[in-house]
């Protein structure tokens, strides 16, 4: 009989051993790292009309979680919210508050930090123990199983209260236009202090007639005289030569 009960004992002890030796390999064989964490982009508003955005860049999963903190305040975003958020595109957060929080459209904290933690949920139970949480929530239930991934933070800005946004600037001026009716002083040429090339052309000389050499006011009435005197003398001989026919 006693040798019946340290078998059945000793039967019990090979069991539980097996049981508790499942249980260390399984423990062994949960993953020790996070998975993973998406990229969240937060833009806030910088001129009068602009939105706030947020931008998710990663693989889309659903096992992501992601909880908004502002204040005392702790909600985690809906499922439409995270999978219209997941495809990729930059949303602006005024227009999720409105489609998904219509009661809160006006209630937006502006100027007050907010978090935005993304989280895993590991339903499946896939990592380790140590790695999961449960992350209280102001609205619906707490988030169980969840493992902490990443964590943004932004300051939104009202939209109204920016300044108007600067005009576009005109096209850039030339520095020296071309303006055919204004010259400034600067444009101004210094005709002496600027040496201007002519191309020379040879242009063969007229001819002319030699110059007579300038005659004295002496020597012209000499000359004056001498003619007056030879039209004498020719008019003497010939009134002599035609008294002497005679």
């Amino acid at each position: 009989m006693i040798n019946l009960i340290k078998a059945g004992a000793i039967a019990a002890l090979a069991t539980v051993g097996v049981i508790f030796g499942n249980v260390t390999a399984s423990a062994s064989a949960l993953e020790a790292n996070p998975p993973a964490a998406p990229k969240i982009t937060i833009s806030t508003a910088q001129y009068k009309g602009e939105k706030n955005t947020i931008k998710f860049e990663g693989v889309a999963n659903d096992h992501y979680r992601f909880v908004l903190t502002s204040g005392t305040n702790k909600i985690q975003l809906r499922s439409p919210i995270r999978q219209e958020l997941m495809q990729g595109s930059e949303l602006s957060i005024e227009d999720l508050v409105k489609k998904y929080y219509p009661s809160s459209a006006n209630s937006i904290p502006y100027d007050t930090p907010i978090l935005i933690d993304t989280y895993w949920f590991d339903k499946e139970g896939t990592y380790d123990n140590s790695l999961r949480q449960t992350v209280a929530l102001t609205v619906g239930g707490n988030l169980t199983k969840a493992v902490k991934l990443s964590q943004t933070s932004a300051t939104l800005k009202n939209p109204e209260s920016l300044p108007e946004a600067p005009a576009n600037p005109d096209p850039a001026t030339p520095a020296n236009p071309v303006n055919p009716e204004a010259s400034t002083e600067s444009e101004s040429v210094n005709v002496a202090a600027t040496p201007v090339l002519v191309e020379s052309t040879s242009v063969p000389a007229s001819p002319r007639k030699e110059d007579k050499p300038t005659e004295t006011l002496a020597e012209t009435g000499a000359s004056v005289y001498s003619v007056i005197v030879a039209a004498i003398t020719a008019i003497t001989a010939g009134g002599a030569a035609i008294i002497k026919r005679s």
